[in-house]
């Protein structure tokens, strides 16, 4: 019993003076949101090992002594000065700061710390008590307290809390951020602390075109950070996420070009005529041209027939979330004798496209030209008579550079194709009606029927085409008159 005395005694006397010494000098707590609770105690030797227990005092008025069986060589994650982390002024627990500022300029930090997770807690009074070795409360009351866990005084043996759901929740400043987000392992000791978090969300975008479609792939990256009190980024974290790619069509100019060729093919330049086609396209496109002729022909004296003709043409094509506005000026010329007639034109075209594709729109100016050679022979065997022809030329577009989204805009070059095709068919001539069936061997098929009414000097007529070719389609009508010089 003496004994027991002296011990009790002897350990007083050591809490007493412990504040100049200030070994176990930090107490706290962190929620784990869940209802558990790891609580903590630090000492200021660097050192690391378990050492004595702690008492819980639950709101009912149970307890319970447990060993310590955590171990930290850093601040634990979520101890904020003041809020859920404490020091010992000798008198009172006070925020807890390294550089003695709260607590008489006692300056030594925590460096160690060892603790204990508690499961299952609710909301209510709680008292956590520090039961260091000797303690006839504790499991060895015959051992004594290393220098490294020796309390620093009576004030750090206990901690008497109200635990609110913000505290179990692991938000014991109820700031809308979790403890262990907001103050990092290791800040408690003096380091910045978290005062907000930061996100971005980045895409990135890669074109490529192949044949006449454009694919933009997509790849997301998704960050966030916390914004430390000394103007640092920590705890980065980035995800990576490929999205669908975007896809669309750079075909707008060789479709509205495929359009003005199949029409100035079938065109007849030698009258006066109005004109308008409409076009469907197995790429989503189609729309308009409508335009006017004028042209006439004369045969001369010697049996040779001479013609000339010139045609304004405007051509809008929409689809796919595209346009295209297509404006052709064309000449034609020609002489014919004994069924053999030679012909040269000359067609440009000035293009004006706007496309899409995803997020994203381009536009682009350009300008083309076709010019070529046909002859044709058609001998005159009666109301039906073949047709046999071929035609030479060449087709040209300027190069360009897409304006508008630079993620999508391209830079083509200039193009520059020689072309020939043969031609095969039949015209007839019914008298009011008349027809021609032409099949051309790059594949465009044309066929026409027309109504014409000879007034003397004057031929009215009135004309429907339908020219198909590997892309799509055009109908065509178109009326007018034939001057005879």
């Amino acid at each position: 019993m003496k004994f027991k005395k002296l011990a009790a005694a002897v350990m007083s006397a050591s809490l007493m003076s412990s504040t100049a010494l200030a070994h176990t000098n930090s107490i706290g707590y962190v929620g784990d949101g869940s209802g558990g609770l790891n609580f903590w105690y630090g000492n200021w030797h660097g050192t690391a090992f378990n050492e004595a227990e702690i008492k819980i005092t639950k709101p009912d008025g149970t307890t319970s002594i447990d060993a310590f069986d955590l171990l930290s060589q850093d601040s634990p994650a979520g101890l904020i000065s003041g809020v859920n982390f404490f020091t010992s002024d000798g008198t009172q627990l006070v925020a807890y700061d390294p550089t003695g500022a709260t607590n008489g300029g006692v300056t030594q930090e925590s460096y160690v710390w060892q603790g204990i997770n508690y499961t299952g807690l609710a909301t209510g009074n709680y008292t956590f008590t520090y039961i260091p070795l000797g303690s006839a409360e504790g499991s060895y009351p015959n051992q004594t307290p290393t220098m490294d866990w020796m309390p620093m005084d009576n004030v750090i043996l206990s901690l008497s809390i109200t635990l609110t759901q913000g505290d179990l929740n692991g938000d014991a400043n109820q700031n809308g951020i979790l403890d262990i987000n907001e103050v990092a392992a290791g800040s408690a000791s003096g380091g910045p602390t978290v005062v907000s978090q930061g996100s971005s969300s980045v895409v990135a975008y890669t074109a490529g075109t192949v044949g006449v479609l454009q694919t933009v792939t997509r790849t997301q990256t998704d960050s966030t950070w916390d914004n430390m009190s000394d103007n640092t980024t920590q705890n980065l974290q980035t995800t990576t996420t490929t999205l669908d790619p975007f896809v669309g069509r750079v075909d707008q100019v060789a479709t509205a070009q495929d359009i003005v060729g199949s029409t100035l093919r079938t065109l007849d330049f030698y009258n006066i005529q109005g004109i308008r086609m409409n076009s469907t396209y197995d790429n989503g496109m189609g729309g308009s041209t409508t335009g006017a002729v004028v042209g006439g022909e004369k045969e001369l004296e010697n049996g040779v027939t001479i013609s000339g003709g010139f045609t304004r043409l405007g051509t809008g094509l929409t689809g796919n979330g595209d346009s295209v506005d297509a404006e052709t000026t064309a000449f034609a010329a020609g002489i014919e004798k004994n069924n053999v007639k030679v012909e040269v034109r000359r067609a440009t075209t000035d293009y004006d496209v706007s496309r899409t594709i995803g997020d994203f729109a381009n536009t682009s100016k350009t300008a083309g030209a076709d010019t070529s050679a046909r002859i044709t022979y058609s001998p005159d065997t009666g109301k039906i008579n073949p047709v046999f022809g071929y035609t030479r030329g060449k087709k040209t577009v300027d190069g360009y550079t897409e304006a508008g989204s630079t993620q999508t805009a391209r830079t083509v070059g200039a193009t520059d194709d020689m072309y020939g095709y043969g031609t095969v068919g039949l015209r007839g001539d019914l008298g009011l009606v008349d027809f021609t069936v032409m099949h051309h061997t790059d594949g465009v098929n044309d066929i026409s029927l027309g109504l014409e009414k000879d007034t003397g000097d004057v031929t009215w007529r009135v004309e429907g085409t339908r020219s198909m070719t590997d892309l799509g389609t055009t109908n065509a009508i178109s009326a007018g008159l034939v001057i005879k010089f």
